[in-house]
């Protein structure tokens, strides 16, 4: 046992505690995967180091649907940061679940330590069906979701659940449907877009419309970020997936051209 503690020693190998949580946060970030006809990004900003968001594409392994999740544990740094890794694991167990049983199961299984810890989250879980973009997606205190459609239209999803750890028990989610259009962006952020200069609700909209046009959606979420104060007072996260008007789409984390996980 020694050897082993000798071998996985942090301060050995020259990281701290914080730049250790940095790395492990890292590995919940997506990974490269080829799927066709969408493409996808995301971009974060932690307010203090470890951020309390978390997000999440994934497309199943039958390549049939993806799955886009975005959530914010409510508070900032360490502790977030640990009940948001709990909460994406649990629906990572229910990977293969509908939506609104998948939010349901994982707060039931989140639910005593958040309780504990007296904390909540909001979260929005969807399945995107790739052959035709229909959506199913609960939206549990969110309320950070919109669509950008190709002729122009925005439309935001509002939310009609409570947040993840306040939903009384015996309540079951929703499960609501929109449909994604050739050339339509699905574009999700955590509640930190509003604490940037001047933000509204329309800032989440006029992001989904500009990632509409953009040549590549890691491009317009770069640009969005880099107009963002380089320190920020609250986590901030986007996620988006977009359904191409045809052809293959190559997904990548942060990089070239966008990322998906799993």
């Amino acid at each position: 046992m020694g050897l082993l503690q000798d071998l996985y020693d942090d301060e050995d190998a020259g990281l701290d505690q914080t730049a250790r949580l940095r790395s492990v946060q890292a590995a919940f970030r997506p990974v490269p995967v080829d799927t066709t006809g969408w493409t996808s990004a995301s971009a974060s900003r932690a307010a203090a180091g470890v951020s309390g968001d978390l997000a999440e594409i994934v497309v199943a392994p039958d390549g049939r649907s993806a799955t886009l999740t975005l959530g914010d544990v409510m508070g900032k740094g360490t502790p977030a940061g640990l009940l948001a890794a709990n909460l994406l694991g649990a629906l990572d167990a229910l990977a293969r679940e509908n939506p609104a049983v998948a939010v349901e199961g994982a707060e039931n299984a989140v639910r005593a330590r958040f309780e504990r810890a007296s904390a909540f989250a909001t979260l929005f879980h969807a399945r995107v069906r790739l052959a035709d973009g229909a959506v199913e997606f609960v939206d549990a205190g969110h309320g950070f979701a919109a669509i950008g459609h190709a002729d122009g239209r925005t439309e935001r999803i509002a939310s009609v659940d409570l947040p993840i750890g306040l939903q009384p028990r015996g309540f079951a989610r929703l499960p609501r449907h929109v449909d994604l259009g050739p050339g339509d962006v699905l574009v999700c952020a955590s509640d930190g877009i509003l604490e940037l200069p001047d933000a509204t609700f329309d800032t989440l909209t006029d992001l989904a419309a500009r990632l509409v046009a953009v040549p590549t959606l890691t491009d317009g979420l770069a640009a969005f970020m880099a107009s963002a104060p380089e320190r920020v007072d609250d986590d901030l996260t986007l996620v988006a997936l977009r359904r191409e008007h045809g052809g293959a789409g190559r997904t990548t984390p942060d990089g070239p051209e966008g990322s998906t996980r799993r």
